[in-house]
């Protein structure tokens, strides 16, 4: 129920037709009074010298009064002085007065609390006769997401700001639009000296160097290009990474003067042991190739640990939210179908609709979580039953920028058991393998191209064949295809470790990696893989989610331990009718309820929690109530530390994934073992 904003009770203006029989006033109330945003009229008051004194509502209609949260009697008629400071609307005086006096509208933002609303209005400010017309509108929504794209900035400037490299972008007019600290140093000028200028006008010394030849073409052909060079003014060397950024470009540099050095140190000693150590030489030169695989695999395993860690944080803080929304509009979708018998033909329609696009979107958002996490075990060596065709189709979503302008891709999958390997590894090879076919095939003749993707079995192996109708290979060229640092790409645009590291992957998985190509025809690159043997015995119990008969769920007791409360309501309504839901909001308070009360056919509990987690809920139940085990089911969101992997993989207690689907919960109480 709204409760007024003023204390005194006092008489009010039963509409606007009472305002001094004002006609304005009341078109204006009947034209407000069904509009969608706040409307307010505040008549402007004046001491006895004729200065503006404070502001007295005349009228607002229905939308204000909910968005404000007061009862139309403790609006109208009253003084804006009289509203109490700590709400929002109290301090607009000033704008008020502002817009009275100049005649000039306003917008002001300001956070307002009430019975019923907390968040940020927009108040549209406009004079009307001797007084104001505010227009109210929520955009609580809207600010918020300003603000998290705001914090989202702040923290990427944080990063360019805290990296050792120096790092500058520019328009496509050649204009600075961002240096970062130690880019600053190197000029030795303030941003405000170098914001706006071009560029070549502010650096005369990289005019015909390489930097303006790779810069540009980046800049025309929008193709990142990665190089280094020696900068006459410094004396110095620089790696340097070019790459497309909105309608300009971006540059990344880093001082590798040191190791020039060394290497120049290295090859003049190479020149001068030459003579009568032509062995000793060519050791050096594998030497050398090692240095640089090595270098390369190190800048590609930090770039990856990087990615993995936020790829996985940002995962697990979207499926805990995920898995309420998407839990909700199951059980919302099942509530439209229970009232499709009673209600009207075409009643519920719309919104049954609307709820069924709402899932779709839910599951959209489901579908980029689980890449999200399939990227972010990229380091992670152990082996488990894999989807081949989910493994395809995220490598195909990772590659498709190279795809989409050079080919049509044909998918002719047969049904295949998964194999057993590295998700995050054979995914890998995968987009290796895409990727090169699109290179393969020339830009610009879609229609008369294809990348075609097959499986099939072939006894206790799964074969995966990705073919291209490029330019092929010469035998010659096929010969030597899994060699190492053999490349027929351009300098700069290969190392040639691609085929030779998927090779790798591939027979660390006890599979087979080969290839087929005719020059002018195109290529065929065959993948064999092992399917799940007795290994997969040993794998952690993740429970199956394949589709069952519905579960009839009743007179059952479930404890939810989740200290997100979405989680909590969304498995209260999905286990519903019929059976008692016990919410435990944090390991401790489980244990404390545990103490007391154990009869409960089922617990889920969250594995990661900010008190104690499921690991030390697990711990705790082993020591005093042993019996309870056998009734835990463990919930995560993908976030895992160590501890969390060997803690799974050590016990065997059924573990769900958020989002988890409702029907799988409702068996899983339905299932639960007889409480002793």
């Amino acid at each position: 129920m709204l409760k007024p904003a003023f204390q005194e009770p006092l008489k009010h203006l039963k509409g606007a037709r009472t305002c001094d029989g004002d006609e304005v006033l009341r078109v204006l109330a009947e034209v407000e009074h069904g509009h969608p945003e706040g409307s307010m009229v505040l008549k402007a008051l004046r001491d006895e010298e004729g200065a503006l004194s404070d502001f007295e509502w005349s009228y607002a209609n229905p939308a204000a009064h909910r968005l404000l949260g007061w009862r139309v009697e403790a609006l109208q008629g009253r003084r804006l002085h009289e509203v109490p400071p700590e709400l929002g609307l109290a301090g607009q005086f000033e704008a008020f007065h502002q817009v009275v006096e100049t005649g000039e509208a306003c917008l002001q933002v300001f956070s307002h609390a009430s019975d019923g609303f907390d968040g940020w209005l927009q108040a549209t400010v406009s004079r009307f006769r001797d007084g104001v017309l505010v227009r109210l509108r929520d955009i609580t929504a809207s600010y918020r997401a300003e603000t998290g794209l705001r914090d989202t900035r702040d923290r990427m400037l944080e990063l360019l700001e805290g990296t050792p490299d120096c790092f500058l972008s520019v328009d496509a007019h050649w204009r600075y639009t961002y240096l970062n600290r130690n880019a600053l140093t190197l000029k030795g000028k303030p941003r405000e000296k170098l914001f706006g200028r071009s560029l070549w006008d502010t650096s005369p010394e990289l005019r015909g160097t390489v930097v303006e030849r790779e810069a540009r073409q980046v800049m025309a052909e929008r193709v990142a290009s990665r190089f280094e060079v020696l900068l006459p003014p410094f004396n110095r060397w620089f790696e340097m990474h070019a790459y497309p950024s909105g309608s300009g470009i971006a540059i990344l540099f880093r001082d590798i003067t040191g190791k020039k050095q060394l290497e120049q140190e290295r090859d003049a000693l190479l020149e001068r042991e030459h003579s009568g150590r032509l062995e000793a030489e060519a050791l050096a030169r594998q030497r050398a190739r090692e240095l640089l695989a090595a270098r390369e695999k190190l800048i590609q395993s930090e770039k990856l640990a990087v990615a993995g860690q936020l790829a996985a944080g940002v995962g697990h803080e979207i499926n805990n939210p995920l898995s309420f929304v998407m839990g909700n509009i199951h059980f919302a979708v099942e509530q439209l179908a229970m009232l499709a018998d009673v209600a009207p033909p075409g009643l519920i329609q719309e919104t049954e609709e609307a709820l069924c696009e709402a899932r779709e979107g839910a599951e959209r958002i489901r579908r980029i979580v689980r890449d999200l996490k399939t990227f972010a075990r990229g380091d992670d060596a152990q082996l488990r039953p894999v989807d081949v065709h989910a493994a395809l189709e995220f490598s195909l979503s990772m590659a498709m920028n190279h795809v989409r302008y050079r080919a049509q891709v044909v998918r002719c999958y047969g049904t295949v058991p998964p194999v057993w390997a590295n998700e995050a590894r054979l995914a890998q090879v995968f987009l290796n393998l895409l990727i090169n076919a699109a290179q393969a095939i020339p830009e610009g003749d879609v229609a008369s191209h294809r990348i075609l993707l097959t499986t099939y079995g072939q006894e206790d192996r799964v074969v995966v064949d990705v073919t291209d109708t490029g330019s092929g290979m010469s035998p010659e060229v096929l010969a030597r295809a899994f060699e190492p640092f053999f490349t027929t790409k351009s300098q700069g645009e290969g190392t040639g470790l691609g085929l030779s590291i998927c090779h790798g992957i591939i027979k660390a998985l006890r599979g087979e990696l080969s290839a087929a190509s005719m020059p002018g025809k195109g290529s065929t690159f065959r993948v064999v893989l092992p399917t799940r043997g007795e290994e997969a015995e040993a794998l952690l119990p993740l429970l199956a989610t394949g589709p069952a008969e519905p579960a009839n769920v009743l007179g059952k007791r479930v404890l939810v331990v989740d200290d997100e409360p979405g989680i909590a309501s969304v498995m209260r309504r999905i286990i519903g009718r019929g059976n008692e839901v016990v919410v435990a909001r944090s390991g401790r308070e489980a244990l404390t309820l545990l103490e007391r009360d154990t009869d409960f056919d089922r617990i889920f509990c969250d594995l990661m929690m900010l008190d104690l987690t499921g690991m030390d809920v697990h711990a705790a139940l082993a020591k005093s109530h042993p019996e309870c085990l056998s009734r835990l089911v463990f919930m995560t969101g993908g976030g895992f530390t160590e501890r969390a992997r060997l803690f799974l993989q050590r016990f065997s207690h059924p573990r769900i994934d958020k989002p988890f689907e409702p029907e799988l919960i409702r068996r899983l109480v339905a299932q639960s073992p007889p409480r002793l």
